[in-house]
């Protein structure tokens, strides 16, 4: 048999060409219905994501135009919260550093900056000046480390307002100063928090964008 006669047994050009086509055709659809699907999965999830993106990536943003060209080791922003290391405002004995003026005077522009802007303050419900106090060891130096962590705690949130005084002018009633117990392994120091309370304007705000996809 020579190499000829088996083109006989070769389907014509044209059949192939519609079984490709069609084979093409029948992928697209399936690749369209998949996308389709993935779509409709992800529309809601990122419109449940999306207020808390925003307030979280505004935060951020404010936080990076205050402190990025400052580098402080010990001071970083996570989510809605901004965190200190207490050395870094304190000393040992409860009273505040004198280089801790320029990181309060940030701080109080930061959150003037927050504040000031109608959207952000609508979604925010208070702003906790959280200080940590160990929870372990005598009593009597619990109840100490509690009531020193009482008195840092209100020293820092007037602080904030003498050093930006708009701030504790128009948006004192957004800050409470407070206190909670941490279990501290040997040589771990505290920690402040600075912590942003969203309100319930956020939560319905994304109850809103979830509304069109229920029905």
């Amino acid at each position: 048999m020579n190499r000829w006669s088996l083109w006989r047994y070769v389907p014509p050009a044209g059949p192939v060409l519609s079984l490709l086509l069609i084979g093409l055709v029948v992928l697209s659809a399936l690749l369209y219905y998949r996308a389709v699907k993935i779509q409709r999965f992800l529309e809601p999830a990122l419109a449940l994501s999306q207020p808390r993106n925003e307030f979280t990536r505004n935060i951020s943003q404010t936080f990076q135009r205050e402190f990025g060209a400052l580098q402080v080791g010990g001071l970083q922003a996570r989510t809605s919260s901004i965190v200190i290391d207490r050395s870094l405002l304190f000393t040992a004995d409860g009273a505040l550093r004198p280089s801790s003026t320029v990181i309060i005077k940030r701080l109080s522009r930061l959150f003037l900056s927050l504040l000031g802007d109608t959207r952000t303050r609508n979604n925010i419900s208070i702003v906790l000046v959280s200080f940590r106090y160990p929870d372990d060891g005598p009593k009597l130096a619990i109840i100490a480390g509690r009531e020193q962590a009482q008195q840092m705690a209100g020293l820092l949130q007037d602080s904030l307002y003498e050093a930006e005084p708009e701030l504790g002018a128009k948006y004192k009633a957004y800050f409470a100063a407070t206190v909670q117990p941490e279990h501290l392994r040997r040589g771990q120091s505290g920690v402040i928090e600075l912590r942003i309370i969203p309100s319930e304007l956020l939560h319905i705000e994304v109850l809103q964008k979830l509304v069109k996809y229920t029905h």
